[in-house]
């Protein structure tokens, strides 16, 4: 079975994957957040980053599965983050060292995806930030659109769609309203044949 390639974010109400001064807004944790999390976790096992997500990831998620403040689903979601394979795409990162599993991307995204399709394993996952998401839908690599609507307006910050010019069409997969209001929408990215 082919390996699926999801873009998985958490966007506000009206478009925003962060602040305006670039933090990460979370969804209120609740149980429905936990089953969340761990449906996230027994579906991904590889997991691709451009360079400053990944640096904010490597800053946070390692301690956070060994500080005993840590909420046990945030720890079994950190167990999740730094046990899977994680691929970073950047040009300026010379070392991938300071988080466990890490590798810098050799080739460009589509070859990346194309690799790692043919090889076994579970769904490949697209992380934040904004600019990594608009490259690999430009590509043509992403499969599903799997976001996180948050009850929340943020009125400024990174939107995750902004500017990037494509068309897709997009099949309605899922849509589930957690205990918080907010969303899980699921689409299945349409697949255009190719014109040549």
């Amino acid at each position: 079975m082919t390996r699926t390639c999801v873009l998985w974010m958490v966007v506000s109400v009206d478009g925003y994957i962060n602040g305006p001064g670039g933090e990460f807004i979370g969804p209120r944790w609740t149980a429905d957040l936990d089953n969340w999390a761990s449906e996230v976790a027994e579906r991904f096992d590889t997991l691709l980053y451009g360079r400053a997500a990944w640096e904010g990831m490597a800053a946070y998620w390692p301690h956070a599965e060994a500080d005993p403040a840590t909420p046990p689903a945030a720890q079994a979601l950190a167990r999740f983050m730094n046990g899977a394979r994680k691929i970073v795409f950047s040009r300026t990162l010379q070392d991938a060292g300071k988080w466990v599993n890490s590798e810098i991307a050799d080739t460009d995204i589509r070859a990346v995806v194309a690799r790692e399709k043919a090889r076994p394993g579970r769904d490949i996952g697209i992380f934040p930030g904004a600019r990594f998401a608009q490259t690999a839908l430009a590509a043509g690599v992403v499969d599903e659109l799997s976001l996180l609507v948050i009850p929340e307006l943020f009125g400024h910050g990174t939107r995750l769609f902004e500017g990037h010019g494509l068309r897709r069409n997009l099949e309605l997969a899922e849509v589930r309203v957690m205990d918080t209001g907010a969303a899980l929408q699921r689409y299945r990215v349409v697949q255009e044949p190719r014109r040549s």
